[in-house]
Order: C-alpha cells, then sequence, then structure tokens
C-alpha cells in the first residue's frame, strides 16, 4: 500500500513539473518589448575636467573632445551620405550577428534596424548615458486593439465622450459576417478572425495614418487600455502574431572617466527569441575610424604588435581578424591551418596627431579583434572587437540516421562585456604602451617596477619521453630517459660554474611518466630518472645556490588516463555543447586535418585541474620546491559547456587568476608560457612570448609593444633559441625587444628522439651547446644586464630592416636584421648585427 502511494505521488509530483515546464515555456515566449523613441531633447552634455561627452538623441552618435587639446573622437565617421548600401553600417554604434538552426550568420545594424525606426530609448546617468535598442525588422508598437470582437472593443469605445468616438470610429472597419462587401472573401474572414461567426469584428484599417494611431493610444489609454489588454488582444487571432521574425533588445551604456569613457553591455539584459539566438556582437566597430584624408595608424596587439598604416593600399589583402587568447578548446574544429592567438586584450588608433587605446576589459575571453584599411570593406580605416555569445555545436540525433540539428548554448551568462577607451594625447606607440603600461600598474598592484637588474635566463631542461618498448612481443608506450636527476643537477652546476646569475630552470617531464603525463592529482618520481632522493638532492643543491627549479606540469590536459588514476572523462571531462566529452588529437601540418592515429588526450573541467594544481603545490613542497611551472595556465584558456556546471571560458578565466592569485599569495613562484595577459600580474616568469608578428600581410610593421609594456615590470624570454629555425633573427629579436634568454636542454644524444614524438627537440644537446651558450651569455650580460628594471622609452625604425630601442638611462640598442651595414651616426652596424650606444 505505502509504495502505491510513493508510486501516486512520484507521478503527481512528475505532472507539476511537467505543468510548470510547460508554464515556463510560455513566460520565455511573451513578446519583447519594442523600444520606442520621444523626440524631447536637442543634445545631451556630460562633462569633467578632462573630457567634455556629447550625446546627440536623434542618431544615439556622440562625440568625446579633449578640453586640453581640443581634439574631438567620434562614436561614427563622419559625412557618410556618399556610401551607399553600407551607410547604414557605418552609422551604427552596434552591430550583432544571430543564427539560425542550418547554422548560418546573419548581421543586424542597429541604425537600419533600431535607429531608423526610432525603435529605441535612453536614459541620462550621473555620468553617463544608457541607450536601449529593439534591434529587427519590426515596426513601432502602439497599445491600441488592432483587431477584437465588438463587445471587446466596446467595453473601451463605450467609455469615451462622443467627438473622441468619432474620431476613433474613423480608423476602424467593422466586419459583421450578415452585412460583408461583394469583395470580401467570407471564408478567409473566418479563418483569420473565428469570432466573426457569433459578432461583428473591429479591424484598425492598414492604412491608418501613423498619427491617428498615436492619437489612438492616447484615447485609448485614458479609458484604462494598456501594454497587458493590447498583449491578450494581439494573440486573439494568429494572423496577428504568425510573424515570426528575428528580434533583440540590447542595452550598451557609455560612462565617461578621468581618462576617457567606458562602454558596457549586460549580457543578462539582451533579450532575444530561442530560435534567432545572438551570437556575436560588436560595439563601436567605426569608433575614431579615419578616412582617406586621415593621416595615422591602427595598433593591434598580434604577437609583439603590429602597425597596419592608413590608407596603405593593401585593401586586396584579407582584413586582419584574430581570436583573443587562442583557441576555445570546448568548441570542436575539424581541422587547424593557422592558431591565431592574441595575449592583450588591447587595441588602439592613432590619428591626426592623437591616439586611444581600447582595453577588453570584461568579457575579453570571448572577443576577437578585425581591423581593415581604406578600401577594403569600405572607405575608413577602422580597429574593433567581436564578442562570442551564445555558441552551438552540431549533433547527431540518431545512429541510424545521417541527419543532424545545432544545438545552442540555453543562455546567456549573467556577465558584462566592458571596453575602457583612453585616451593619449601623443600619435606614437610607445606612448601608448606606455598609457597601457601604467593602466595594468594601477589596475594590479603587485606590477611594481624591478628594483634589481641581471640578465634573466630560463633552461628548459627534458627529462622522460614515453617511447614504444616490447614486453613479451606486446608494444607499450613507456619513460624513457633523457635527463637524470643527477644529470640536471649537474647541468645546473655547470651553468653556475659558467657565470650564469638570474637562472630559471624548467624541469619538463620529471614526474607521472614524462611529458605526456598522467593526471597531475598525484606526484610519482620516474624511476628511469633516478630515486627521489635523488630528486630532492636537485632541489636542494637549486634553492642553495639561488636557482629558480620550476617543476613543469600540464593540467587541463589529461593524457594518458588509466583505470588506476582519478579521472574520469564523463565526470571530469569538459564537455561540447552538444553535450560529448571533449576529445582532443594532434593535427597534421601537412594537410592539416587531425591525426587521429597518433594519440587522444582529453580537457578537464576546470574543478578538476584546479583541484589537481592545488595538490600539485602541496606535494613538492615536500621536494623542498615552491616554484611551479604551468604548460598551459596561462596560455590555454577554454569553457566547459556541461548543462549541469556550466562553466563560461569568462568564468574560467576568473577561475584561474583567482588561483594565480591565490598560489602567488602563498610564496610560490610561477613561470607561464606565452603570456596571456590575465595572468601576468601573478607571474615571475615568461618564457615563449612572442616577440615577433604572425606576419599578415595587412600588417605594415611589427613593433615590441607587449615588450614595451613588461619590461621592467617581469622577466621574459622568447621561444628556445637553441630550438630556432632562425637562430641569428631569433637573436637578434631577443636583443631589440630586451628580453632574456631562453635555452632547451636535454643530456642525451639527438639520436634518441628518432622514431619519437619529440623531434622537436631537434637542438636540444646540451654538450653541444654548453659552451656556446656560456658565451651569448656572458657577452649579453655584459651589454644588457643592467638593463632590466628599466622601462624602455623610446623605438624608432631607422631605415629598412634597422631599428633602435631606447632605455631610461639612455642606453641606446641599434639592431640591423639587412643584408647590409648601415651607418648610424659615424658608427658602423654590420650586416645581422647590433650596436649598444649611450647609457652606463
Amino acid at each position: 500500500m505505502k509504495n502505491r502511494k510513493r508510486f501516486l505521488l512520484l507521478l503527481l509530483f512528475t505532472f507539476l513539473l511537467s505543468v510548470l515546464s510547460a508554464c515556463s515555456k510560455e513566460i520565455a515566449k511573451k513578446p519583447l518589448e519594442v523600444y520606442s523613441y520621444e523626440n524631447i531633447e536637442d543634445k545631451i552634455v556630460i562633462e569633467n575636467d578632462k573630457y567634455k561627452f556629447c550625446f546627440f538623441p536623434e542618431t544615439t552618435h556622440f562625440n568625446i573632445e579633449n578640453k586640453s587639446t581640443r581634439q574631438i573622437w567620434y562614436s561614427n565617421p563622419q559625412n557618410t551620405g556618399e556610401q551607399g548600401g553600407l551607410t547604414d553600417e557605418l552609422e551604427s554604434t552596434l552591430t550583432i550577428r544571430y543564427n539560425t538552426e542550418s547554422g548560418s550568420k546573419t548581421m543586424m545594424s542597429n541604425y537600419g534596424y533600431s535607429i531608423k525606426k526610432s525603435n529605441y530609448t535612453y536614459e541620462v546617468l550621473d555620468n553617463g548615458i544608457k541607450v536601449n535598442y529593439t534591434i529587427g525588422n519590426v515596426n513601432k508598437i502602439y497599445y491600441v486593439p488592432r483587431a477584437v470582437p465588438e463587445s471587446r472593443f466596446l467595453e473601451f469605445f463605450n467609455r469615451m465622450s462622443k467627438s473622441v468616438q468619432n474620431q476613433i470610429h474613423m480608423s476602424y472597419r467593422i466586419y459583421d459576417i450578415n452585412d460583408l462587401r461583394k469583395n470580401d472573401d467570407k471564408d478567409k474572414l473566418i479563418a483569420t478572425y473565428p469570432d466573426i461567426v457569433n459578432e461583428p469584428i473591429y479591424v484598425m484599417m492598414d492604412s491608418t495614418p501613423e498619427y491617428l494611431i498615436k492619437m489612438a493610444e492616447e484615447k485609448f489609454a485614458e479609458v484604462g487600455y494598456g501594454p497587458e489588454d493590447y498583449e491578450i488582444d494581439a494573440a486573439r487571432y494568429s494572423s496577428e502574431t504568425s510573424q515570426d521574425v528575428p528580434v533583440f533588445n540590447i542595452s550598451i551604456i557609455y560612462e565617461l572617466k578621468d581618462d576617457g569613457f567606458e562602454v558596457s553591455i549586460p549580457l543578462k539584459q539582451i533579450e532575444y527569441k530561442k530560435e534567432y539566438p545572438i551570437v556575436e556582437v560588436r560595439p563601436l566597430p567605426f569608433f575614431g575610424a579615419g578616412g582617406t584624408v586621415d593621416d595615422g595608424f591602427i595598433l593591434v596587439p598580434d604577437g609583439s604588435g603590429g602597425i597596419i598604416n592608413f590608407n596603405n593600399q593593401k585593401q586586396s589583402q584579407n582584413s586582419y581578424i584574430s581570436n583573443l587568447y587562442g583557441w576555445d578548446y570546448a568548441l570542436n574544429r575539424k581541422a587547424l591551418i593557422d592558431e591565431t592567438r592574441v595575449n592583450m586584450p588591447i587595441f588602439g588608433i592613432s590619428r591626426n596627431g592623437a591616439s586611444f587605446i581600447c582595453v577588453l576589459e570584461e568579457g575579453s575571453s570571448y572577443g576577437f579583434l578585425e581591423a581593415d584599411v581604406s578600401g577594403g570593406s569600405n572607405e575608413y580605416n577602422y580597429c574593433c572587437a567581436n564578442y562570442n555569445l551564445i555558441h552551438s555545436e552540431v549533433m547527431d540525433i540518431s545512429a541510424k540516421s545521417d541527419r543532424t540539428i545545432r544545438m545552442f548554448e540555453e543562455e546567456l551568462p549573467d556577465e558584462i562585456i566592458r571596453q575602457k577607451y583612453i585616451f593619449v594625447d601623443d600619435d606614437d606607440y610607445v606612448s601608448m604602451a606606455t598609457k597601457y603600461r601604467k593602466y595594468l600598474m594601477d589596475r594590479f598592484p603587485q606590477l611594481t617596477k624591478r628594483t634589481e637588474s641581471d640578465l634573466p635566463v630560463a633552461v628548459e631542461i627534458i627529462g622522460a619521453i614515453d617511447r614504444t618498448k616490447h614486453y613479451l612481443g606486446m608494444p607499450t608506450r613507456q619513460p624513457y630517459e633523457l635527463t637524470s636527476y643527477k644529470e640536471a643537477e649537474n647541468m645546473i652546476k655547470e651553468l653556475k660554474e659558467a657565470g650564469f646569475t638570474d637562472l630559471s630552470v624548467k624541469y619538463k617531464g620529471w614526474f607521472n611518466d614524462g611529458v605526456l603525463h598522467k593526471p597531475p592529482n598525484k606526484v610519482k618520481h620516474i624511476s628511469e630518472l633516478g630515486s627521489k632522493k635523488d630528486l630532492i638532492s636537485l632541489a636542494a643543491y637549486a634553492s642553495e645556490h639561488k636557482v629558480n627549479l620550476y617543476l613543469s606540469a600540464s593540467f587541463q590536459f589529461v593524457y594518458n588516463n588509466s583505470l588506476f588514476d582519478n579521472f574520469i572523462s564523463v565526470r571530469d571531462g569538459a564537455k561540447h555543447v552538444n553535450r560529448k566529452v571533449v576529445e582532443l588529437v594532434p593535427y597534421n601540418p601537412i594537410y592539416y586535418g587531425k591525426t587521429d592515429y597518433l594519440y587522444t588526450y582529453h580537457l578537464a573541467r576546470p574543478s578538476y585541474y584546479l583541484k589537481n594544481l592545488d595538490n600539485y603545490a602541496n606535494e613538492i613542497v615536500g621536494l623542498g620546491v615552491k616554484n611551479i611551472a604551468l604548460e598551459d595556465i596561462g596560455m590555454i584558456l577554454s569553457s566547459d559547456f556541461n548543462r549541469k556546471s556550466l562553466v563560461s571560458r569568462e568564468k574560467a578565466m576568473k577561475l584561474q587568476m583567482n588561483k594565480l592569485s591565490q598560489l602567488a599569495g602563498e610564496g610560490y613562484n610561477i613561470l607561464i608560457h606565452s603570456g596571456n595577459m590575465y595572468a601576468v600580474p601573478y607571474a615571475d616568469m615568461i618564457v615563449d612570448l612572442n616577440l615577433a608578428t604572425k606576419g599578415y600581410n595587412i600588417i605594415d610593421e611589427e613593433i615590441p609593444f607587449y615588450e614595451i609594456v613588461l619590461h621592467g615590470l617581469v622577466s621574459y624570454t622568447g621561444s628556445p633559441i637553441n630550438l630556432s629555425p632562425n637562430y641569428e633573427r631569433n637573436l637578434l629579436k631577443t636583443i631589440e625587444t630586451g628580453a632574456g634568454l631562453y635555452f632547451s636542454f636535454m643530456d642525451a644524444d639527438i639520436f634518441d628522439l628518432q622514431d619519437s614524438r619529440y623531434t622537436n627537440y631537434f637542438s636540444s644537446d646540451y654538450n653541444q651547446w654548453k659552451e656556446k651558450a656560456a658565451i651569448l651569455y656572458n657577452e649579453m650580460k655584459s651589454n644588457f644586464g643592467h638593463l632590466f628594471n628599466q622601462f624602455i622609452i623610446d623605438h624608432q625604425k631607422l631605415a629598412s630592416d634597422v631599428y633602435m630601442t631606447e632605455y631610461e638611462d639612455g642606453t641606446r640598442i641599434i639592431v640591423n636584421y639587412g643584408e647590409k651595414s648601415y651607418i648610424h651616426k659615424g658608427t658602423e652596424i654590420p650586416a645581422k648585427d647590433y650596436t649598444v650606444e649611450g647609457g652606463k
């Protein structure tokens, strides 16, 4: 009997859940409010001591004037009437893209689909403006009954005065089934207005002018007719609600600040129809854009930094597009041709003697940058940020069918997109970098100028790799020694004896079976490399001789997991939008496709890998080490689309930042790769920093923008100099950009790498490099060792392939990349060489 009662209660509970679910679906289908602009003011002015912000309600455009220089920056290009079909986009302060189930993207501009239709409102804030746009092919909604039965119409009509009734009556036609006109289609009327069989229907005529509709709205409102009544009546007949068009409500906030202004978009306030998810948003696409008669350049943060000159006649080249922080590995891709990556969430424009930088403060992890020159997509030189919003993935719906559907994220996160525009009175990239450095130091107090100077050197030591070994005729992957614990200790001894002082050693492949190690929730030394006692001896020697020994590990990617570790893919693996567990494979550099036959690995959930990071940090302390080299955190940033515990990319970034801050606060030293800016404030050393650009054809000059920002704050290096395909250029780039030295060494012969996955270490033989490394180190320490606590104050291109970098004490380093010597102030700089002057 008890079981029966429980069963009935379960059925009742299930029924209630289904009812609630149905109700929630009905709520979700509630029509979006359509914003409507009423002309109230001609211009709104907000100002502080430095800037004056002028907002024009009729277009929602604005401009900002620098009071000291009289420089004016415009939200949109001026006089765009000659741009033909491009005018709507150029006049927009916001563009969006939405998607459909088929995966096709469609762009809408807020000028053509909102401002021209007056479908917007605005609010004046304490120090800014909030503008609310309805973007879509919709007309303004007036709260009047469009088609209702006679009894419903008279409910309000009879409350009006006779004179008002006469005015209202002119806008309606009465359809009476017993008194139709000859050209009326009776069957169609019954299908459209089923109530007509019982009573006449009042229908507002399509030819009614807007001023009469507006008057009718006022009169109906006076007798109690409002938005709720309108929604009831609009839903009465299918013909009134059958039009299914994409419509979006989105708000943008402008706030004036002491050094510029901020632009914010609250994601949770964006409204859209589920059938048309919003997948991209692009705020202020043409702010500060330069025309064909303007002088200036666009600053893009590609690699170390790039300059795109205005009107450079490269309109036939592809526009510049690059992802912030690289690829999100929770998103699928079938091939990999080139990995676009931007480490700095910033871009800038210099125009006619002044400039600005735009910092992506919130939501940067969703961003990708776009830039183009006049003659490309339009007649303007522009740069802006786009943001990916709702993500999607194709899902197979049946193993017996080749049909697929596209699955989208359920909703937008409760987050904000925020861009900060900081104005710079000068028009050079060094001033822009200096302004960005000050911004970072103000935002992250832990970024302080170094007090001591020495040439920073990072040495990567490769411990063990995995290779195929045969046991009882069966092939298995086993650790293979390249540099044992004792050999690593001896290597450090020799480097110290050679004079290396500011030395950081990153020991890679030292635990859990090697470079592609098992999950680091536990730390197990590799017997092929020696005993645990040997490992502790290595750590003790490094500590005693003031060598920063960084023990390296990968946390986000899980390799070689087995039944005996703590990683269960369905539980601990990140998921795609289509609910599949993220399973990754390497890509072939020749045909760019997946190489499934090599190996597979997983992307872990943030909660899993951050817990492992805690365990790892605790375990290495037991070895006498508090230095962690992060192979992926600080370089790789990915979402987890698990519907039960979704972690957006932005949330993952903040979780990583919090963990890095915690570790730094507990006294750990941290080494990161590549240098995504959100991780830099917590890092003691950055390796593999890109000292050049990707070489996009649209870029005119590569500049050390990132290095100008960081020099004197954080130690950094480029890629391992001995692994570079162009050693000479790598060395000159290291010198030009003020980077430290980076080597990758192993104590094994290069032939030990044959038939392995690790031929990238083709030039890591320590015994072949140690003498050359010592000579290079001593030369660079003598020339540059005194500069690493100084800011870079100038950088110039003196001639083709000749560049000058200047430091605070007056030291100037001139690098000649050319094939011929260069004469500078009477001094000859040989081809592919450098000289140092001034300073000291």
